[in-house]
């Protein structure tokens, strides 16, 4: 039991940390024997993912829906228009789009993984697999652009405050 978590421990390593690059023979072989165990983790990942979109999709249409754009509506309304403002709401649909974009480029790249032949072709699984993960970056990425912009809406929005 204790060698079965060794080697589950050491699995989960080489795919959540190795570098980019070919897989030695020994890594080769843990990816294939446990191919059933590592397709059930990334399909619980999958799992999670989606649940995550769902939450941050709907965050995001929350403040641009209910925040950022009914106060940019009613500055205009009352002449008091905003440069920083405007542009600060294009510069968080156009992330939000792009977060949309790359999230499902990135969730196409999980599906083909977890539907991948681990087992009799440990390399290409591997190879995709960095491929995956630099997708996920790349989310990520998105995810801390998303939440500078909310950041400067704030910001923006406390020194009108003080400007009125």
């Amino acid at each position: 039991m204790k060698k079965m978590l060794f080697v589950l421990s050491f699995v989960v390593a080489i795919l959540i940390s190795a570098p980019v690059g070919a897989i030695s023979k020994t890594e080769a072989k843990l990816v294939s024997d446990h191919c059933t165990v590592i397709r059930d983790n990334l399909k619980t990942l999958q799992k999670m993912d989606a649940r995550a979109r769902v939450y941050l999709g709907s965050y995001y249409e929350a403040i641009l829906s209910k925040f950022i754009t009914p106060l940019n509506v009613r500055l205009v309304e009352n002449n008091l228009s905003n440069g920083d403002l405007v542009e600060n709401q294009n510069d968080f649909a156009d992330a939000r789009a792009l977060f949309s974009s790359d999230f499902i480029k990135y969730q196409k790249g999980l599906e083909e993984l977890v539907g991948m032949n681990c087992k009799d072709e440990p390399e290409a699984f591997y190879d995709k697999l960095e491929i995956v993960r630099q997708k996920r970056k790349i989310m990520e990425q998105d995810v801390l652009k998303m939440r500078e912009v909310i950041s400067r809406h704030v910001r923006l929005v406390n020194e009108l405050k003080g400007k009125l």
